[in-house]
């Protein structure tokens, strides 16, 4: 009886130990996989995986959206701009991204049309848009000359955001690689980078040396500005930054390589500090 009971015991002693051999292999294969959601400070951890992405077509057109206002890009804004040109009140690039100019052509309609001015596109001012006719302007009844472009640089910044937005959405699909900075692979501050240098601006390598020395802060990010946040990962500052595309979205190297968030998300509005332009 009392070697049956030392038997036993033996049984299972060796058995605890098999198990747990065979359980370790697993906790640090997860410890692995876990610490690689959060490479250095250039990570980010696994709640972003909840951020779908998008294909190029719905960044170049909301139409699902009921208004067309400042900050959006995309075929919609590009009509819209068109319109606005046939009927003399946008004397601009048609290019797509609803601007500080763009809007004051929509305020002039609106004005002209007894529109609420509010230089948001609503159902009045498509209505006032599609209507035939001259425009006041072209009447002379106001001037052409707001409608002129003031100087060369405001065009030259127009077409630098659309550079900056282009460039953002050529990488969509790059995988992600710590301390990448390359069409290869990109981390989070090297897609910044990247996207930056194509329109010949150069900025520091991280989000916290960018958040600190690069640009100038702005109250709200425009098309082409630059997001940042804190916290996303255990480091003193800024941790993360993307290039805002508009209608609250934003392009950005995350855990699932470059791809498209959704700016408004709980997560992301958590961790925001603010925006910055670096476009002068």
């Amino acid at each position: 009886m009392l070697k049956s009971t030392r038997t036993m015991r033996k049984y299972v002693i060796s058995s605890a130990l098999v198990t747990s051999l065979a359980m370790t292999p697993v906790l640090t294969q997860n410890a692995f996989a876990s610490a690689k959601l959060a490479p250095k400070d250039e990570g980010l951890p696994a709640v972003e995986k909840d951020v779908s992405k998008v294909s190029n077509t719905t960044i170049q057109s909301f139409s699902n959206t009921s208004t067309v206002r400042k900050g959006d890009v995309g075929e919609q804004v590009k009509d819209l701009q068109s319109k606005l040109s046939n009927k003399g009140y946008y004397k601009y690039k048609v290019d797509g991204i609803f601007g500080s100019l763009t809007e004051q052509a929509v305020r002039k309609l609106q004005a002209d049309h007894k529109i609420s001015v509010d230089g948001i596109v609503g159902p009045n001012t498509i209505k006032a848009l599609s209507q035939t006719g001259s425009s006041s302007i072209n009447n002379g009844t106001t001037s052409n000359s707001a409608a002129k472009p003031t100087s060369s640089t405001t065009s030259q910044v127009t077409d630098k955001r659309a550079g900056v937005v282009a460039a953002a959405k050529s990488v969509i699909g790059t995988p992600y690689v710590w301390g990448g900075t390359t069409r290869k692979g990109l981390d989070s501050s090297g897609f910044i980078n990247y996207v930056f240098k194509q329109v010949g601006i150069d900025l520091s390598r991280t989000h916290r040396e960018m958040w600190k020395n690069n640009g100038v802060h702005v109250s709200s990010p425009q098309v082409g500005d630059v997001v940042f946040f804190e916290g996303t990962y255990n480091v003193q500052g800024a941790s993360h930054s993307a290039v805002y595309i508009g209608n609250n979205l934003m392009i950005h190297s995350g855990d699932a390589g470059v791809g498209v968030a959704h700016f408004d998300n709980p997560y992301w509005q958590k961790h925001y500090i603010g925006a910055k332009s670096f476009i002068n």
